[in-house]
C-alpha cells in the first residue's frame, strides 16, 4: 500500500466518521473531501470540480426542477386529493393502496417531492379526524423509497450508480432494466410494513375534534376576481355562505359601502366582500370561490395579496390590549398587514356589528389576529409585544389549468423519451425543463429556491473521491482484499454480502455517498472474480436505497422523524425486520434474474 492509497483511505475514513457523527452537514463533509483530495494532489483541479458537470448530477438537477414544477402547479397535490374518498375504506385496504400509490409516483417523480406532498395531505386529513397520521407516515416514507428503486429516474442513487457503470465502460442502465426486482421488493414489503405498523407504531392523540385553530371565526375583506363563480349572482342566490359557515357582513363597491338588503345585490368583478368566516374557509373556500384575501384596513384596502398567514394571539399585558382594530393596524410596520381578526360574540348580534369591530376597544386577551408579511418581523413584534405566535397557514394560489397540463406533459415526455431510448435521460430531462421554463410553468427564481442544493453539492463533492480511488488504484487495492475473502464463495453469496454491507452502511451514511464509495470497488471486485458486474451494481443500488432501520440514511425518513411523531426505535424495529426480509429476497432474486 503506497502513500497515495493511504491518503485516500485516510480521507475516506475521516469522511465516514463525519457522516456518521453528523458533526457537519453532508454537503460540508463532501466539500471537505473535495478540498482534501485537491490539496493532497490526488485529483487535478479539473477533476476536483468535474462533479458539477457530471451527467448524473445534471440529470438529478433537472429532475428536481421538473418536480418543483409539478408541486408548484399542483399536479401531484391534485392527484393526492383525489385519493381522499379512499380513506373511507378499511385501513387494511386503504394503507396498502396508499403505499402502492406513493410507490408508483415515486418511480417517476423524485421520491422526496412525492412523499412531502403526501405528508401534507395526511396531516390535513389527520386534522380533520379522518385518519391517524402516526399509522400512515412511516409506511408512506418506506413505500416512497421502495417505489423510487423501481426505475432509473426514481432516485438519485439509481442515476449515480448508472453513471458510474457508464464511466467504467459497462454501460448505463436502461429505464426499466431493474424494475422487475424493484417491483418484487415492493410487493413483498407492503404486507410486512402494514402488519409491523399495526403492531408497533404509536397512535396519535384523539382525532375526533378538528384542530382548535379551525374553530375560530375571522373578520376579513376579500375581492372578487375575474374568474369568480360568484359574478353575476345575487349574494343570496348561493347557499355557499350557510354551507361553509361564511357570513356576509357587507359589500364594498368602489367607495360605496352596501349594507342594506345586500342579499339582493348582484355581485360584480372587483366587489369587496366583508366576511365572517373560519380559518379553514379563509384558506380554502376563498380560492375555490375566486376571491383574493385583502385584509381589514377599513379606510384604504391595499391589495397586498399573500398565500401565507401567521396567526397570533393577544396575551395578558400586551401593549395592544384595549386598542381598536384601527389603532392596532396603525401601530404595525408598513410591511405587516392585518389579514383577519377574530370575530367577537359580544358584538355579533348587533346591527352595527361591523362598525363596533373597528371602533370599540376590541383587542382583549385571547383575541386572534391573522398577519401577513415578513415572518421574522412578525416574530419580533410578537416577542416584544406579548403576542403568542400560534400558527402559520400557507394556502395554494390559483393555478391556471394549462400550467398543470404542461407540467404533467413534461414529466410524461421525459419518461417516454428516456424509456424508449429515443434520447438519453439527461437530454430527455433537459427537454422537460425547457418545456416548463419557456411556457412559464416555473420561473428560474422558484427553481433556485426549491432545488435541494445540499444534495447537488454532496454528489458533486463525492464524485472526485471515486476519481481519486481510480487514479491511485485504491479501488483495486480494496478489491484485492475483498477478493481474498470472496474468491472461494459462490457468486450468489458475493451478491448477498455486497447487498448486506451496502444496506448496513447506508443506515448511517447518505445513500448517495454510500453508492459513490461502494460502486467502483464492486466493479473492481467483479473484474477480479470474472463476474458480470451489473448484478453486483444492482445490489449496491438497492442496498444503498433501502435505508429503513435508521432515520438518517434517507431524506424522507429524516423528514418524518423530524415531525416528532416517531422515536428511533420505531425505525429500528420495523426497518430491521424489513431489511432482513429484503436481504433474504435479494439473495435469491438478484442471482436468479441477473446472473
Amino acid at each position: 500500500m503506497n502513500l497515495e492509497i493511504s491518503l485516500v483511505l485516510g480521507i475516506l475514513g475521516i469522511a465516514f466518521l463525519l457522516f456518521v457523527s453528523e458533526k457537519f452537514t453532508v454537503d460540508k463533509t463532501a466539500f471537505f473531501i473535495l478540498t482534501s483530495l485537491l490539496i493532497c494532489s490526488l485529483v487535478s483541479p479539473e477533476e476536483a470540480v468535474s462533479g458539477f458537470s457530471d451527467n448524473a448530477v445534471l440529470t438529478i438537477l433537472c429532475l428536481m426542477i421538473i418536480a418543483i414544477s409539478l408541486e408548484k402547479n399542483g399536479v401531484v397535490s391534485w392527484v393526492a386529493q383525489k385519493m381522499i374518498p379512499i380513506i373511507k375504506l378499511p385501513i387494511w385496504v386503504f394503507l396498502p393502496f396508499l403505499m402502492i400509490t406513493v410507490a408508483f409516483f415515486s418511480s417517476f417523480i423524485a421520491t422526496t417531492a412525492v412523499v412531502i406532498i403526501f405528508i401534507k395531505l395526511v396531516n390535513e386529513l389527520d386534522k380533520m379526524g379522518k385518519i391517524d397520521r402516526a399509522r400512515v407516515l412511516l409506511p408512506i416514507s418506506f413505500a416512497g423509497i421502495l417505489g423510487g428503486s423501481c426505475t432509473l429516474m426514481g432516485t438519485s442513487t439509481n442515476l449515480i450508480v448508472s453513471d458510474i457503470s457508464r464511466k467504467s465502460g459497462i454501460g448505463r442502465f436502461s429505464f426499466f432494466e431493474f424494475s422487475t426486482a424493484g417491483i418484487v421488493f415492493l410487493l413483498v414489503s407492503i404486507p410486512i410494513i402494514y402488519f409491523l405498523a399495526k403492531k408497533f407504531l404509536p397512535r396519535s392523540a384523539s382525532q375526533k375534534e378538528v384542530d382548535s385553530h379551525q374553530k375560530y371565526g375571522y373578520i376579513t375583506a376579500v375581492k372578487i376576481k375575474e374568474n369568480s363563480k360568484l359574478i353575476g349572482k345575487q349574494a343570496g342566490e348561493t347557499e355557499i355562505w350557510n354551507e361553509n359557515d361564511i357570513r356576509l357582513i357587507k359589500i364594498q363597491r368602489g367607495k360605496r359601502h352596501l349594507k342594506n338588503n345586500i342579499k339582493a345585490e348582484v355581485l360584480e368583478v372587483g366587489d369587496v366582500l366583508w366576511l365572517d368566516l373560519t380559518l379553514e374557509d379563509l384558506t380554502a373556500q376563498t380560492e375555490s370561490l375566486g376571491l383574493n384575501i385583502l385584509g381589514v384596513d377599513h379606510d384604504v384596502i391595499e391589495e397586498n395579496f399573500s398565500n401565507e398567514y401567521h396567526e397570533v394571539i393577544i396575551l395578558p399585558n400586551s401593549r395592544f390590549i384595549n386598542m381598536t382594530l384601527e389603532e392596532f393596524n396603525m401601530t404595525l410596520p408598513n410591511n405587516i398587514y392585518v389579514k383577519g381578526v377574530s370575530s367577537d360574540s359580544k358584538f355579533s348580534k348587533s346591527n352595527n356589528y361591523f362598525k363596533k369591530i373597528f371602533t370599540k376597544k376590541f383587542m382583549n386577551p385571547g383575541n386572534r389576529v391573522l398577519l401577513s408579511g415578513n415572518l421574522s418581523e412578525i416574530r419580533k413584534i410578537a416577542n416584544e409585544s406579548n403576542l403568542l405566535f400560534a400558527n402559520t397557514v400557507i394556502t395554494d394560489p390559483y393555478i391556471p389549468t394549462y400550467k398543470k397540463l404542461i407540467s404533467f406533459f413534461a414529466i410524461i415526455l421525459v419518461i417516454v423519451l428516456a424509456a424508449t431510448n429515443t434520447f438519453s435521460i439527461l437530454k430527455s430531462c433537459l427537454l422537460g425543463v425547457a418545456l416548463c421554463l419557456f411556457t412559464g410553468c416555473i420561473q428560474l427564481n422558484d427553481a433556485y429556491k426549491g432545488i435541494n442544493w445540499q444534495v447537488v453539492f454532496l454528489l458533486a463533492g463525492m464524485i472526485p473521491l471515486g476519481i481519486a480511488m481510480k487514479n491511485t488504484g485504491t479501488d483495486v487495492f480494496i478489491a484485492n482484499q475483498l477478493y481474498a475473502v470472496l474468491k472461494s464463495v459462490p457468486a450468489s453469496v458475493t451478491i448477498t454480502i455486497i447487498f448486506a454491507f451496502t444496506m448496513l452502511m447506508s443506515g448511517f451514511v447518505s445513500n448517495n455517498a454510500t453508492a459513490i464509495i461502494i460502486a467502483p470497488i464492486v466493479i473492481a471486485v467483479a473484474a477480479k472474480l470474472n463476474l458480470n458486474p451489473k448484478p453486483l451494481l444492482y445490489a449496491v443500488m438497492f442496498g444503498a436505497n433501502f435505508s429503513f432501520y435508521t432515520p438518517m440514511g434517507y431524506q424522507t425518513n429524516a423528514i418524518i422523524y423530524g415531525l416528532g411523531i416517531y422515536k428511533f426505535k420505531h425505525f429500528l424495529i420495523i426497518g430491521s425486520v424489513l431489511s432482513v426480509v429484503l436481504l433474504i429476497v435479494a439473495s435469491i432474486l438478484l442471482p436468479m434474474l441477473y446472473l
